[in-house]
């Protein structure tokens, strides 16, 4: 009995501070798994993503064709303003943040898994392989299946484990971790061809034009000639309502091709109104064998910010982002 005694008084002590009361627990991030998407908060509760992993369905009266999932939309700045669009009219594809290849050659023939309306092929949610939410932080690990299309078959050519995890930096920013990893499925290697996009993309809410939104690259390029440079980091960012906000993009050292040539989307891009879109293309200006028994890992890190972020504050974040263990990054 008095073993049992003082075990329990020294239990009751850990969990107690000075004033001898039980110490409360930090607030947790949330991931919210629902019918249709996985929605990940912060402490306060206010959402800031959500990942769809049942196929969204194009608008009526579009081919069926254009449905997919394994993206994400919406992305939200603190403050509550959404960043993303999905299916705008101008490009039904398009999916907020999401990552497909465009020239895949696999087995002697050339697939579009980007322009899923020329039915070549798409990419699938598989399952979950983790869910994760703590005081730290919050995310999932999402398997996703990219697919060619062959004589009314699916036949997947490349299993990939995406892994998403948010962290919050301060009262108007917070981090959003994403790892790729990856691998061709079965015994032939995939080849992702050289093409203009291809890889992680962001499709910016239909509230940007090139009257009210801007792109800043680590090189100082803007968007009048960052498309096809090569960089650490890009800023997107622009009016929202009365206030500014966006996103800055950060690839990791040891990716394919770092710095990595980006797609950036001219000012007149859409008969004039100049939308923006954003794409670290790894493949924009050279071939990428992925080797049958080999697995591969792109890294990147998205702030998004309300208000406005220096060029001296990006290239801060990315000094960071690139001196991480990145063995344990996303792994709250």
């Amino acid at each position: 009995m008095k073993t049992f005694r003082t075990t329990f008084l020294l239990c009751i002590g850990a969990l107690s501070g000075a004033s001898g009361q039980v110490s409360p627990k930090e607030p947790a991030y949330a991931a919210d798994k629902g019918a249709d998407e996985l929605v990940l908060k912060n402490p306060a509760g206010d959402t800031l993503l959500a990942y769809r992993y049942t196929v969204k369905p194009p608008p009526p009266g579009v081919d069926g064709v254009y449905g997919r999932s394994g993206y994400i939309h919406p992305l939200k700045t603190l403050s509550g303003h959404v960043l993303t669009c999905i299916q705008p009219a101008d490009h039904y594809h398009h999916y907020g943040i999401w990552n497909p290849w465009t020239r895949v050659a696999y087995k002697g023939k050339v697939y579009d898994l980007w322009n899923i309306g020329d039915k070549q092929g798409t990419v699938r949610f598989v399952k979950f392989a983790d869910i994760f939410q703590n005081e730290h932080g919050a995310g999932f690990e999402a398997v996703h299946d990219h697919v060619v299309f062959e004589d009314g078959r699916e036949i997947p050519i490349i299993r990939e484990h995406w892994r998403i995890a948010i962290s919050q930096l301060d009262a108007n920013r917070y981090q959003c971790d994403i790892r790729s990893t990856f691998a061709p499925v079965g015994a032939a290697d995939v080849m992702l061809q050289t093409y203009r996009y291809g890889g992680l993309v962001f499709r910016a809410t239909e509230a940007w034009t090139n009257a009210n939104s801007d792109v800043l690259t680590s090189s100082g390029k803007n968007r009048d000639d960052a498309d096809g440079s090569s960089e650490r980091w890009a800023i997107v960012s622009g009016n929202l309502g009365e206030e500014q906000g966006g996103i800055l993009f950060l690839s990791y050292p040891e990716n394919y091709n770092f710095p990595e040539p980006v797609r950036v989307w001219p000012a007149d891009a859409n008969d004039g109104r100049g939308d923006q879109f954003f794409n670290f293309s790894p493949t924009k200006n050279k071939d990428w064998v992925l080797h049958n028994g080999k697995t591969y890992t792109l890294r990147y890190r998205l702030v998004v910010f309300d208000g406005v972020l220096s060029p001296e504050e990006a290239e801060q974040l990315w000094e960071t982002f690139a001196a991480a263990n990145q063995d344990d990054a996303a792994n709250y």
